[in-house]
């Protein structure tokens, strides 16, 4: 359970704490630093992968993983997807404040499924 909690706090940490408020960098720094597509999309696979792992060890149900699976393949991969196409493929662009709230619920979600 601290593992996968240590996964979805580096994950937040990566993005520049988009999710929480305890950070002290302006948000416009941030979404410069580090809010672009590769970067949400790769937080976004690896909270995704964090929680299948957790499945895998037994620690959440498959009903848990299923809620952050289905959020995950039909919120947000969907506008990921369209955004990725927006910006000719480009990885590099600045992720959309849509698209970072979804990420952001994800990681919510995720992050509920390891609360006692």
């Amino acid at each position: 359970m601290k593992y996968a909690r240590l996964i979805i706090l580096s994950i937040a940490v990566a993005l520049g704490c988009t999710h929480f408020t305890a950070c002290s960098t302006p948000p416009s720094a941030r979404v410069a630093q580090v809010q672009t597509l590769r970067a949400v999309g790769e937080a976004a696979k690896a909270s995704m992968d964090a929680t299948t792992q957790l499945l895998k060890q037994g620690t959440i149900t498959l009903d848990k993983w299923q809620k952050v699976a289905t959020f995950y393949d039909t919120k947000f991969q969907p506008a990921y997807t369209v955004a990725v196409y927006a910006a000719n493929s480009d990885l590099s662009s600045v992720s959309s404040p849509d698209l970072t709230n979804l990420l952001n619920q994800l990681l919510s979600l995720a992050s509920t499924l390891t609360a006692k």
